[in-house]
C-alpha cells in the first residue's frame, strides 16, 4: 500500500510538532505547517527525517482569510493520491480574552485563527480527503469548564466541538471520521514557563487525577491514535486528554 499522508496545522512547535512526530513514527508522510517561523518547522522536519520518516513543509498565515484556499491548493498538489489525516491544531491564545477585558481586536484574532481558519481549511480540503481519512480538531478543557480569563477563547473551542459533530455527520458516508481532543493545561508555548513555576505546577496538578503536568507528546499520541485504524469506529467524539481534569 502507498504511504499515507498527514497534514498538521501549526506543527512547527508544541502539540502540533509532537503530533507530526507521532504520525511520522506511525508511517505517515507528514506535511508540517508553519505560520511565521520556518526555522522551527525545518527543525521538526529534520527530526522526522533523522528518525527515518518523511516530512515536507508548507507555510501560511492562518489569520489571512485567503490562506486556507492557498494551502488547500498546495496540499492537493502534494497529495495526488489524497490526504489521509488532517489535524487542525493551530490556534492563538491571548493572555486575557475574558468578557471584561476582551477587545474587538483580540476577539477578531481569535475568530480568524481558531475558528475561521479551521472551518475553511476543512471546507477546502474535504474534496481531497481519501475515503477512510481521519480529521482531528483541537478543542480545550475551556470549552466545557469555566476556568481562567479565556471567555472568548473557550467560546471558539465550544464552536469547534459543534463543528466536529456536524462534519462527522456530513462526511460519514465517505467513511471519513471527524473527532477532537480536548487537552487541559499542557507545557507548551508561553504556558510552559508558567507550569515550571511552583505556583503553576501546583495549580495545574491540583485539578487532575494524574498528578503531573501534561507534555505535548501526551496529546500528540492521542491524536495519532485517532488517526489510526485502532480508532476506526470513533467519530463525532471529543476525547478529553487532560489527566482527569474533568472528573
Amino acid at each position: 500500500m502507498d504511504q499515507k499522508t498527514a497534514f498538521i496545522t501549526g506543527s512547527s512547535q508544541g502539540i502540533g510538532a509532537a503530533t507530526a512526530r507521532a504520525l511520522a513514527a506511525d508511517g505517515y508522510r507528514v506535511i508540517v505547517h508553519y505560520g511565521g517561523n520556518r526555522v522551527l518547522a525545518e527543525e521538526v522536519a529534520r527530526s522526522i527525517r533523522e528518525a527515518g520518516g518523511t516530512a515536507e513543509l508548507v507555510g501560511g498565515d492562518l489569520a489571512d482569510p485567503a490562506t486556507p484556499a492557498t494551502l488547500a491548493r498546495q496540499i492537493a498538489a502534494l497529495c495526488p493520491e489524497g490526504l489521509h489525516a488532517l489535524v487542525l491544531n493551530a490556534a492563538v491564545m491571548p493572555g486575557n480574552s475574558d468578557i471584561a477585558a476582551c477587545t474587538p481586536d483580540i476577539f477578531d484574532q481569535l475568530t480568524a485563527v481558531n475558528l475561521r481558519a479551521p472551518f475553511f481549511l476543512l471546507q477546502s480540503l474535504t474534496p481531497i480527503l481519501a475515503e477512510g481519512a481521519s480529521v482531528v480538531f483541537l478543542s480545550s478543557l475551556t470549552a466545557r469548564r469555566v476556568t481562567g480569563a479565556v471567555a472568548a477563547y473557550g467560546a471558539m473551542k465550544a464552536a469547534i466541538e459543534h463543528l466536529v459533530r456536524r462534519a462527522a455527520a456530513e462526511l460519514g458516508d465517505r467513511w471519513i471520521r471527524v473527532n477532537a481532543v480536548a487537552p487541559a493545561t499542557t507545557a507548551t508555548g508561553p504556558i510552559a514557563a508558567w507550569t515550571q513555576t511552583e505556583q503553576g505546577r501546583d495549580m495545574t496538578i491540583a485539578v487532575q487525577a494524574l498528578k503531573r503536568v501534561a507534555q505535548p507528546e501526551d496529546v500528540g499520541d492521542a491524536i495519532a491514535m485517532l488517526c489510526s485504524d485502532r480508532a476506526r469506529w470513533i467519530t463525532g467524539a471529543v476525547i478529553p486528554v487532560d489527566g482527569g481534569a474533568m472528573l
